[in-house]
């Protein structure tokens, strides 16, 4: 697992409009032919400075780390879980966090993919061998383009019942074709990785 640059938090409150690897990746990626080096060149955008770390920092819980800003006046200790999923190149090719989101008190679910995807045939969430679900990208900012979720009672469950996540989206090869590329995210950890975020 590549150790995650220092970033400020993607799911951190910033106001009222604020919404928001455990391994290489694997042969899913290199099925589609030149989907690694398509991938590697979608590399992250430089980032902001890194806030001071809060107490709960850096905590794992099997695949999961927890990323903590430390409390300030105007709010207390924030923390989310992420999970980093990279190429064999070690670019980040997913990140995926959760975090409680601002004022309704539910955990929502961030993934970052990389910048230059094509959009129109879709992005996807599968859980385990459950029916894929579209997840479409909200928009795409420096750090990649992003799929927001507030997640309810019935995906909740499901994600902490679940071993493995999958997402999908496309990308553009030298050839012009529009490979698609199954990203697996691993959901061990996920429970008690929540459970310590919520609190």
């Amino acid at each position: 697992m590549a150790t995650a640059p220092p970033v400020a938090s993607p799911l951190a409150p910033r106001g009222a409009a604020a919404l928001l690897g455990i391994a290489t990746l694997l042969a899913a990626l290199a099925v589609a032919g030149d989907a690694a080096p398509a991938l590697a060149q979608a590399t992250e955008a430089p980032e902001s400075a890194e806030p001071e770390p809060g107490p709960r920092d850096g905590l794992e819980f099997q695949d999961w780390r927890l990323r903590c800003e430390a409390p300030t006046e105007q709010r207390p200790e924030f923390c989310e879980m992420r999970q980093r999923i990279v190429d064999q190149d070690g670019n980040r090719v997913v990140l995926a966090a959760v975090g409680r989101l601002p004022n309704i008190d539910r955990p929502g679910l961030l993934f970052i993919l990389p910048l230059g995807i094509s959009l129109p045939p879709g992005t996807f969430l599968k859980i385990d061998q459950a029916e894929e679900q579209p997840v479409p990208v909200e928009r795409c900012e420096q750090q990649g383009c992003r799929i927001e979720l507030v997640l309810d009672d019935e995906l909740l469950s499901r994600l902490k019942a679940g071993t493995r996540a999958t997402v999908s989206f496309h990308i553009y090869d030298r050839q012009g074709q529009r490979p698609r590329v199954d990203v697996p995210i691993s959901l061990l950890g996920f429970s008690a990785a929540l459970a310590e975020v919520m609190k």
